[in-house]
């Protein structure tokens, strides 16, 4: 039988994640014994359909074990599961999650994510031989409802067990051999209540204290303190990057549990089918198995995966997250590297894989750095961070307000097309961000790196009209006191080796963003006259071929305006 067809039949009366819930109901039902007359639906309409249904459930219930198990599967497939929080693991990546656990006979699944890898471990083992015991733990009635009736479905009912509760509530004692977390992306904490007090100190707080808090770092925090086995953690890449707040406290804790075995990073899309989310899965070893190393592994490298479908990462055939997790480092730094605990600390304790496999480029950058007196970027510049300012429709003065697309081709801050009008006091709040000579834009949110210079012709302080910097980048004012070429600074960040290192020290679950500390700590050679007396010699070469290069598209124009049509179809002036 075919689920898809079945619920098509249905989708008159009720949606087809409706329809496919009473359907396992009905089955768990019969299968206990039970009669029809037991079965209530929310709505009258949706009764017209129930002796279809039943029929199905009792069709589905005669299949062989596999044929049912796969026929019940299907539907976390299609497009109507991915409209709900069930269908969004593809298929090879749960089967890459499950080789993950390793065979243990006792595992936990948290969040709804987990719904299919619960029953894809239970069906596996089942086929094996073997009875693990199962947890499904989730907040949500109507899904572990649904848990429960598909296992007794599946005849997983002395294998899977349901509880309702936050993961972190752990109201069901018992450690497992392996946790599996899947928690939603970004979903704020609206009650602390429910996380333990000693859950909360790890992360510095105090109950009954307010505090922005996540459930991914609720999930980071309960790992540490809660667990004695191992802990599959999935999470967006922001948990890993930000730098305020309990995220970096949590990551501390992390590492210095000495548990971190290992961070996978997952291209947008391999593992989740509707969402552009860049993931990253933290594998946590068992409490009596601590390491100081931590292996950053790029699951989006060419050796391991390939853009498929909708330009999304597909796994390669034959590729296993397992053995590259537990085998010898590769030879190639860019795969996976082995990290120790003292070089993520000195990056503030950032865990993006991108950060410590981009080898290449920052030994070629450190190569530079060692030939050269060397600065960090705030000693040498002011970085003065935009505020917004928005418009009066009927403000005096004129604001151009710069963005990463008004940056040119011979380095320069063009004109800026987005233009408002304020009042004074607008006017003297953007006194601080106004472009100078001399200035440096830097992109740090979005397509970060972008770096252009402000012209020596930009509007001076008083006028009427003056140029400002929106909120996505950041202005380099170079400090009097220190001696250093703006050119030079320039030439320095628009480097396409520099501009590959930006990137990747970049993060952030959906929109990139360079963090403070990183851009104040950035290291910047000082080039002596000499070098800079050069720098300028080849800058102005530069734009004398740019100039040239004007002139001859000129010419072009001119003469594709001589021939026919465009001779006498003239646009008018």
């Amino acid at each position: 039988m075919k689920i898809q067809d079945l619920l098509h039949q249905t989708r008159g009366a009720m949606r087809s994640e409706e329809a496919y819930a009473l359907l396992v109901a009905m089955a768990a039902n019969l299968k206990s014994g039970g009669s029809m007359d037991e079965i209530t639906v929310s709505q009258p309409r949706h009764r017209e359909v129930l002796p279809l249904l039943e029929g199905s459930a009792k069709a589905l219930l005669a299949l062989e074990p596999e044929e049912r198990f796969r026929t019940l599967l299907s539907f976390f497939e299609s497009p109507a599961a991915e409209r709900t929080d069930l269908g969004w693991l593809r298929t090879e990546a749960v089967d890459q999650i499950i080789d993950l656990i390793d065979g243990a006979t006792s595992v936990r699944f948290s969040h709804v994510a987990s719904f299919v890898p619960c029953l894809t471990y239970a069906h596996r083992m089942s086929l094996a031989g073997k009875s693990p015991r199962v947890w499904f733990t989730w907040i949500n009635e109507g899904e572990c409802q649904l848990m429960r009736d598909m296992a007794a479905t599946l005849d997983f009912e002395d294998i899977i067990a349901v509880e309702l509760a936050w993961p972190w509530e752990r109201k069901v004692s018992g450690d497992a051999d392996v946790e599996v977390v899947l928690p939603p992306f970004m979903m704020p904490i609206k009650h602390l209540a429910t996380v333990p007090n000693r859950t909360l100190g790890l992360l510095g707080l105090e109950e009954g204290r307010k505090a922005r808090l996540n459930v991914e770092t609720v999930s980071i925090a309960d790992a540490i303190e809660n667990t004695r086995g191992r802990v599959i953690l999935c999470v967006p890449e922001g948990e890993l990057f930000r730098m305020v707040g309990t995220e970096p406290v949590a990551r501390r804790a992390l590492l210095d549990s000495g548990r971190l075995q290992a961070v996978m990073g997952v291209p947008s899309g391999m593992v989740f089918a509707n969402t552009w989310v860049k993931t990253s899965l933290l594998v946590i070893s068992a409490a009596d198995a601590a390491s100081n190393a931590v292996r950053f592994i790029d699951l989006g490298h060419g050796t391991l995966s390939q853009k498929g479908r909708r330009g999304r990462a597909e796994i390669l055939d034959d590729v296993s997250w397992r053995d590259i997790l537990k085998g010898e480092a590769p030879d190639d730094r860019t795969l996976a590297r082995d990290v120790t605990r003292d070089e993520i600390i000195e990056n503030n304790t950032v865990l993006v894989p991108e950060r410590y496999l981009n080898v290449g480029t920052r030994e070629q950058i450190d190569a530079l750095l060692a030939q050269c007196d060397v600065a960090e970027l705030s000693e040498v510049v002011e970085l003065v961070r935009p505020v917004t300012i928005s418009a009066n429709d009927e403000g005096e003065y004129t604001l151009f307000e710069a963005a990463p697309g008004d940056v040119n081709e011979r380095g320069f801050v063009s004109t800026p097309k987005r233009e408002i009008t304020v009042d004074r006091a607008k006017y003297n709040k953007a006194f601080n961000q106004q472009l100078r000579p001399g200035d440096l834009l830097l992109s740090i949110k979005g397509t970060v790196g972008v770096v252009g210079l402000v012209p020596d012709d930009v509007p001076r302080e008083g006028e009427d009209t003056i140029w400002t910097a929106g909120q996505s980048l950041m202005i380099l004012r170079p400090k009097k006191r220190v001696n250093i070429s703006s050119l030079a600074l320039y030439e320095y960040l628009s480097n396409d080796t520099v501009q590959d290192y930006i990137k990747s020290i970049a993060g952030g679950a959906a929109i990139q963003t360079i963090a403070m500390k990183d851009l104040k700590g950035f290291a910047i050679p000082m080039p002596d006259d000499e070098t800079v007396r050069s720098i300028k010699e080849s800058f102005a070469e530069r734009q004398a071929i740019f100039d040239e290069i004007d002139k001859m598209k000129m010419k072009l124009e001119d003469v594709r305006n001589c021939g026919w049509p465009h001779d006498l179809l003239k646009s008018p002036r």
